[in-house]
């Protein structure tokens, strides 16, 4: 049975931010019969340029059909299986891997998986307001007000903060992130599928410190419809240039086939946040933030998105609770369990992104000679090269439980 707030025209959770982390809260929410509104500030047929958060882990798409059957199973219908996975020091190759990924998960562009959310929350009744940007939040024991630009003002019991890295939910309430700013920029361009070449295109690479493009490290990942080129720009590169018309037709046939440099459909450039929200929830335990407005890390190991649909549906099981309580200490007892939770598995997940970007860069002398340890002896010890294969993802991670949930 649907509950309501406090009274039947007001919906018992609003959701902030239309994109897939947002999405799916709604649905978890609406699944389990919570009424449930969605705030987006962009427009209905809102698509996200680029690729983005390209990988879904196979974890996440199990919570997909956990929180509705089939939904897992209609993501991973849009996207791709990683069949390979190759990684090369100074261009000697160190590893090798191809059948072990295709357990790992499935890589499509954000705006395939929005799509299928969207449609999802549609089929289950979730409500939409597109073009609405929400200026402010203020909660109280009772429940949460939310402010539009319009100038109206919304009421609900609970709310899911999912409106990205610039959170409005998460400044309005005075959270920060706690964190730094990563002091290498990267580069990131997605180019179309090659319609001809020959080989195993979905299998990806990383080089560390390829001499083609004069010791950068260069990822290579393909999606469904597209492949994404991840460089780490050295100290004093133009990044500017590098990122022109003019820089990508210099550099992309140096690390791929010159066809791609013809076919870029995407380029961003990125100082990478590494930060984690000082709480997940307010004082009165009536928000919870999740996704990026919880927590940000360099793409690296699909982090933000498959956390972030955790967040969400973990989020959900707790308002659940929350709104079963007739005692409202116990219901934000509820709410702070799972966002302190969730706020250790950022902190993991901040850890181990930083440990990526040490053993990415290899710029204190220990990580130096364990590199290049691992390298000598990779070609007769397979475990030295899985140890390097894995140094920009760091993919096995404890996971932080909380009882009575999922």
């Amino acid at each position: 049975m649907t509950r309501f707030s406090s009274s039947s025209s007001e919906p018992s959770a609003l959701v902030v931010g239309g994109g897939p982390v947002g999405l799916t809260a709604a649905i978890a929410l609406a699944r389990r019969g919570i009424a449930v509104e969605v705030l987006e500030a962009g427009p209905e047929d809102r698509h996200p340029p680029g690729s983005r958060a390209i990988f879904l882990a196979l974890p996440t798409t199990a919570r997909l059909n956990k929180t509705l059957p089939g939904l897992g199973d209609a993501v991973r219908a849009e996207a791709i299986t990683i069949s390979g996975y190759d990684c090369f020091v100074r261009g000697q190759q160190v590893s090798k891997i191809r059948h072990l990924l295709r357990y790992s998960g499935h890589s499509l562009p954000q705006a395939s998986t929005e799509r299928v959310l969207r449609k999802a929350a549609c089929d289950e009744g979730v409500s939409f307001r597109w073009n609405t940007a929400v200026t402010g939040i203020r909660t109280s024991p009772a429940g949460v007000e939310v402010d539009l630009e319009n100038g109206e003002t919304l009421y609900a019991a609970y709310v899911i903060g999912a409106d990205g890295a610039r959170s409005t939910a998460r400044r309005s309430l005075g959270i920060e992130l706690d964190g730094r700013r990563d002091r290498t920029p990267f580069i990131i361009v997605d180019v179309s599928a090659h319609p001809e070449l020959p080989g195993d295109q979905n299998a990806g690479y990383f080089h560390y410190e390829t001499p083609h493009f004069d010791g950068r490290n260069v990822m290579h990942m393909p999606f469904a419809g597209g492949m994404r080129l991840d460089i780490q720009c050295l100290p004093g590169d133009d990044v500017a240039h590098l990122s022109s018309p003019d820089g990508l037709r210099e550099w992309i046939p140096r690390v791929v086939d010159p066809w791609y440099a013809e076919h870029v459909t995407w380029v961003s450039s990125y100082h990478f946040n590494q930060a984690v929200a000082t709480s997940y929830t307010d004082e009165h335990a009536r928000v919870i933030l999740a996704g990026e407005a919880a927590h940000v890390f360099a793409p690296f190991g699909g982090r933000g998105l498959n956390s972030g649909v955790m967040d969400a549906t973990d989020a959900a099981a707790a308002i659940d609770q929350a709104l079963r309580e007739s005692d409202s200490a116990n219901a934000a007892r509820h709410v702070r369990a799972v966002a302190d939770a969730r706020r250790t598995w950022g902190l993991r997940n901040r850890r181990v992104s930083d440990r990526a970007l040490c053993r990415m860069r290899a710029d204190t002398p220990v990580e130096k000679l364990k590199r290049n340890l691992a390298t000598a002896v990779s070609p007769w010890f397979v475990p030295a090269g899985l140890w390097l294969a894995n140094g920009p993802t760091m993919l096995t991670l404890p996971r932080v439980k909380v009882p009575g949930l999922y």
